[in-house]
C-alpha cells in the first residue's frame, strides 16, 4: 500500500518518538507542540508512533477484501438491532443505515458481554457493549482487526501520557478515566457502489464533531478529502501523510480541558469527477472513557473566574450515553444546529 507524502498539512506533523526515549527537554518540547495543536486546531498528524507498518497494511488489505464481498454476504454480520456500531453497516434510508455515503465495520474491546464482566466491567455493561459480529470471509479478518485494535489501545495510552504533560496534569490522570473503556474501532469504506437513496450532496460525510475523548485515524490516499475547519482559515484538506496517524480531540476532551482544547468540525468530500474510481479506506479508533467516568471539566484546568465549560457535560459516560439515546443524538444534526449560527461553518 503506497501513500502520498504531502509537503504541508493544515495541522502540524509531530514526531513523538523522542517523548519515550529522549530527554526531559525532548518530552517537554513534544508535549508543548501537541498541546498547541490541540488548542489551536484540534488536529495533529503524528509520526514516530511505534505502530508497525505491517499491522497497518494487513488491516487495509483485509478491509478491501471484506468490502469487496457481495452485499448479501456482508449483511450477514449486520447488527440485528440496527446498531451502527456493531458489525457491518452501509448507506441507505432505513433504520440502521448510514446517513453518510460509506460502508463500515465496527468492533469494540470485547466480543461478548460475558467477557467484559469476567474482566471486571460492571454488570450493566451489556447496556453499552455491542457484541462482535465477525465475518467468515476473509478468514484473516478477525485476527487482523483484533491485532490492530490492541495496537490502537496501546497507542492511545502513549498519547495520553503526552496529553497529561501538555496540560500540566499528573502522569496517568487522563488514562485513569479509561481503566474500563469501551472504545471502538471502525473501518470505513468510501465508494459509490451502493445506492443510498440520499439527496445528492458534495459530502460523503457531513460536518460533525467526534463525541470521543479523542480519535486516532489512519487513512489511505484514496480520492475524496477529509477536511477540518480551522478558525480564521475555513475548510482545509487533511490528506494522507506517509508514516503518520491523524489525531483529533473530541467533545469529551474538550469538556475535560474546560474548553481549552477544541473538538474540531470535520467532514469528508466526494472525489472530483475526474478522480479514479477507487475506494478510500479510513480506520478511526474512538477513545472513550469508562462507563463511570465523570464527564465534567477537570478542577486542575478551571478558568480563573471559575466558570465551567458546559457544552456536552454529563454526570458520567454511561449517563451521557443514555441522554444521547433519549435525545436521538446525531453528531451531524447537532453540528448543523451550531453551524446555523455561523454560516462560515456550512
Amino acid at each position: 500500500m503506497e501513500r502520498k507524502l504531502m509537503p504541508t498539512a493544515p495541522a502540524p506533523i509531530i514526531d513523538i518518538s523522542g517523548f519515550f526515549g529522549g530527554t526531559t527537554a525532548d518530552r517537554a518540547a513534544i508535549a508543548a507542540a501537541v498541546g498547541e495543536a490541540c488548542e489551536d486546531v484540534g488536529f495533529l498528524l503524528v509520526s514516530g508512533h511505534d505502530v508497525a507498518q505491517q499491522v497497518i497494511n494487513d488491516l487495509h488489505s483485509a478491509a478491501l477484501a471484506f468490502f469487496a464481498l457481495p452485499l448479501d454476504t456482508k449483511r450477514r454480520v449486520r447488527s440485528p438491532v440496527d446498531n451502527l456500531y456493531q458489525g457491518y453497516a452501509h448507506p441507505g434510508p432505513n433504520k440502521g443505515d448510514h446517513t453518510s455515503e460509506r460502508q463500515s465495520y465496527n468492533v469494540q474491546k470485547f466480543d461478548t458481554v460475558a467477557e467484559a464482566r469476567v474482566a471486571g466491567y460492571p454488570d450493566d455493561v451489556g447496556d453499552y457493549l455491542y457484541e462482535a459480529l465477525w465475518p467468515t470471509e476473509p478468514t484473516s479478518f478477525e485476527t487482523v482487526v483484533r491485532r490492530y485494535f490492541v495496537e490502537m489501545e496501546a497507542f492511545a495510552e502513549r498519547i495520553m501520557c503526552i496529553f497529561d504533560l501538555a496540560l500540566g496534569l499528573d502522569k496517568g490522570r487522563l488514562a485513569g478515566f479509561t481503566d474500563q473503556h469501551l472504545s471502538n474501532q471502525a473501518v470505513n469504506y468510501y465508494s459509490d457502489d451502493i445506492y443510498s437513496g440520499h439527496e445528492p450532496s458534495p459530502y460523503r460525510f457531513k460536518a460533525h464533531r467526534d463525541g470521543s475523548m479523542f480519535t486516532i485515524l489512519h487513512q489511505d490516499d484514496g480520492p475524496g478529502s477529509l477536511q477540518l475547519y480551522k478558525r480564521g482559515d475555513g475548510w482545509l484538506d487533511v490528506g494522507a501523510v506517509e508514516g503518520t496517524f491523524v489525531i483529533n480531540t473530541g467533545e469529551i476532551l474538550e469538556c475535560y480541558t474546560n474548553g481549552r482544547w477544541v473538538a474540531t468540525p470535520h467532514r469528508v468530500l466526494h472525489p472530483p469527477p475526474d478522480a479514479p474510481a477507487v475506494p478510500r479506506i479510513s480506520a478511526p479508533y474512538f477513545v472513550k472513557p469508562s462507563l463511570d467516568a465523570p464527564i465534567v471539566p477537570l478542577p486542575e484546568l478551571a478558568t480563573s473566574d471559575g466558570a465551567p465549560f458546559e457544552r456536552h457535560t454529563g454526570r458520567t459516560w454511561s449517563q451521557r450515553n443514555i441522554r444521547n439515546i433519549d435525545e436521538g443524538y446525531d453528531s451531524t444534526r447537532q453540528f448543523e444546529e451550531i453551524a446555523a449560527a455561523n454560516p462560515a461553518l456550512a
